[in-house]
């Protein structure tokens, strides 16, 4: 019968099988998953008690990752009881049988839960500037890359069951894909989707009609998505020792741990744009109502709450003028003029458009002025000249 030093050689020399990463690994974990549990209440406590907005399909799709998000903890946590964590010549030969099968489930939940992190976040931006082809294409990169990466996975082994039982029985099928190019080939895509929706609504907000102040702090808001990068790229790190070190319960421990840190992360990340006014409200009760009002004049104009909408109907808070004015000369429109009918002479169309709250708003109110830095305003004027004989 096969053992763990049959198939992985003695211990090296020095080596201290007492060690065990087990309780950190966990710790890390847990307290990393509360926080995602803790910023998505908030979020919904904001819109909902301090918005007064309805939960949109961004909000509940966060919500709905911490379904998977939960299954990847306790897998982390339950393979800690199989050694992950612990140096592999600690454990039994089942052991190291029974953290390959939860691997298997891992990186089925890891390639659920990541698309549904990133769809909310695609979602979110849908909801503030509109559809375009930017967010149409890394919806699709999202959704192609889960796909593929299910699809190759599945086809790694034959059987599947392979995977992990080629310890005990290593003539009972073949592996026709190399795991560790699939590894960090599949990380390294999650990394470049990563970065293309992070830069995604930056050239979005620099078309605003905003002071350079305001581009600059909205464009910082949305960059603190850098730090799901960079547990990305960590994470990529770990697993490059894959490949050299038969140490696997000792490295897969911390894989698994960055594996949950990241989408943690962004789920951190995704929910800090839409805590705004609780921010806001904590100012306000810490350190005085100027606080809460150099922070923001008003949560109704903040982003989370923002929709845009096709062609002129932005929400119930939008204010729209459509009027048609006499027209001098030289096709401008006087400052003083009276509203003529379309079927005079010469006219123009003014259309006037804000980005405001949302029409999931209960109460409609006016916006208010701009002194919010982080508010974001679309307006459009459109003019229509029309000459007839």
């Amino acid at each position: 019968m096969a053992t763990v030093t049959n198939i992985f050689g003695p211990p090296p020399p020095g080596i201290n099988l007492s060690d065990n990463k087990t309780p950190k690994n966990n710790g890390v974990v847990i307290a990393i998953f509360a926080l995602a549990v803790v910023s998505i209440v908030l979020r919904f406590f904001a819109r909902l008690r301090l918005q007064k907005a309805r939960i949109e399909a961004d909000d509940w799709l966060m919500a709905g990752s911490l379904v998977p998000l939960a299954a990847l903890l306790a897998s982390t946590i339950v393979g800690g009881d199989y050694g992950l964590g612990k140096h592999v010549w600690a454990c039994t030969l089942g052991d190291v049988v029974g953290m390959r099968k939860i691997l298997v489930a891992y990186v089925y939940i890891y390639l659920l839960l990541m698309p549904m992190i990133k769809l909310s976040i695609l979602m979110f931006y849908w909801r503030i500037f509109g559809m375009n082809w930017m967010i149409w294409v890394c919806l699709a990169l999202s959704i192609a890359w889960a796909i593929g990466c299910a699809v190759a996975f599945s086809c790694s082994c034959r059987p599947l069951s392979y995977f992990w039982s080629q310890f005990e029985d290593p003539k009972g099928g073949k592996c026709v894909i190399d795991l560790y190019g699939f590894y960090i080939g599949n990380a390294a895509v999650n990394v470049l989707t990563d970065f293309l929706i992070l830069f995604v609504p930056i050239p979005l907000v620099w078309k605003l009609q905003m002071r350079k102040g305001q581009k600059i702090a909205v464009s910082s808001i949305f960059l603190l998505g850098g730090f799901v990068c960079i547990a990305s790229v960590v994470r990529i790190y770990y697993m490059s020792f894959l490949n050299s070190d038969l140490d696997i319960t000792w490295v897969m421990g911390d894989v698994y741990v960055w594996s949950t840190v990241e989408p943690c992360i962004g789920i951190l990340c995704a929910c800090l744009p839409t805590l705004q006014p609780l921010l806001r409200l904590t100012l306000k009760t810490i350190m005085g109502s100027s606080a809460g009002r150099q922070f923001g004049s008003s949560s109704r104009k903040w982003a989370s709450g923002f929709r845009r909408r096709q062609g002129y109907g932005f929400s119930d808070n939008t204010h729209n003028s459509h009027a048609f004015h006499q027209l001098d000369d030289n096709g401008r429109k006087p400052k003083s003029s009276l509203n003529l009918r379309p079927d005079d002479d010469e006219a123009a169309l003014t259309s006037s458009a804000r980005v405001g709250p949302d029409t999931t708003r209960k109460d409609a109110t006016s916006i208010g002025d701009d002194s919010d830095p982080i508010s974001i305003r679309v307006k459009h004027d459109i003019y229509w000249r029309e000459d007839q004989p």
